[in-house]
């Protein structure tokens, strides 16, 4: 070794990774200094992936804010815009157009106060404000609201609801209304994705440690989901793919509250 040089580093077939560095004696000659990095290098692939999820986050977040504004901002103007014509043209309104300009407000008011509660829910959530109101809650009775509430979203998209639930289905502990919350999530998002098919929530009892706990699966036959789309499925503000929140209306929230 006569000439030295910069650092060098190796990655070596038992996986460990080493520097050598030389430096020449005062004799002329020169001399090698191996040095074990293998957990340098596993503190800089660890940061390096922090970085990236980072960057992703940032990224997603900048993504949900561009929609969300539309999302807002599309039932506001219909509000707004909906609410100035028949107030200063309401003569020239039938009282059948006038009913149907109401309603629409009445959706577009409905879908804004939605999408204003899911951000709410989102950020008690991070502040770790969300206190859960637990209770003896009747199974049959909160299925049969919910059910009210999910069958038009169904119908919407021409799909059939199916419930299975036994009559033997004991009461829960739960906060009602976030299991409530949490059942309507995942029927929205079944029956959004899924046109002229079939949507099914099953009740069942499960054995839990040394008790009894119940299960509500959601089940559809929709457009489905790839690996790589479902290994992001409750992963805040993010959708399917860029296209899902133009054509099915999602802002990428629900699942992560539900979870969360």
């Amino acid at each position: 070794l006569r000439n030295p040089t910069a650092p060098i580093i190796l990655h070596l077939a038992d996986g460990r990774w080493v520097r050598i560095s030389e430096r020449r004696t005062d004799e002329g000659g020169c001399v090698g200094v191996w040095q074990d990095i293998t957990d340098l290098k596993a503190r800089e692939a660890e940061l390096e992936l922090a970085r990236d999820a980072a960057m992703q986050t940032s990224q997603a977040k900048s993504g949900f804010l561009a929609t969300m504004s539309h999302e807002l901002r599309t039932p506001l103007n219909a509000i707004i815009g909906l609410s100035e014509m028949l107030t200063q043209h309401a003569d020239r309104f039938t009282a059948e157009r006038r009913l149907e300009s109401q309603r629409r407000i009445l959706n577009a008011g409905r879908h804004l106060l939605n999408l204003i509660n899911d951000v709410l829910d989102l950020a008690k959530i991070e502040a770790g404000r969300i206190d859960l109101q637990l209770e003896a809650c009747d199974v049959a009775s909160l299925v049969n609201d919910v059910i009210a509430t999910a069958r038009p979203l169904a119908e919407k998209n021409d799909n059939a609801l199916h419930v299975i639930l036994p009559p033997d289905i004991p009461p829960v502990r739960a906060d009602a209304m976030r299991a409530r919350q949490i059942l309507l999530n995942l029927l929205s998002n079944a029956c959004k994705f899924t046109r002229n098919g079939e949507v099914s929530l099953t009740v069942s009892t499960v054995r839990e440690g040394s008790g009894l706990a119940v299960a509500f699966a959601v089940g559809d036959t929709g457009i489905g989901l790839t690996e790589e789309q479902m290994a992001k499925l409750f992963t805040e503000f993010v959708q399917a793919d860029a296209s899902t929140a133009r054509e099915y209306g999602v802002t990428g929230l629900g699942l992560a509250i539900s979870r969360r």
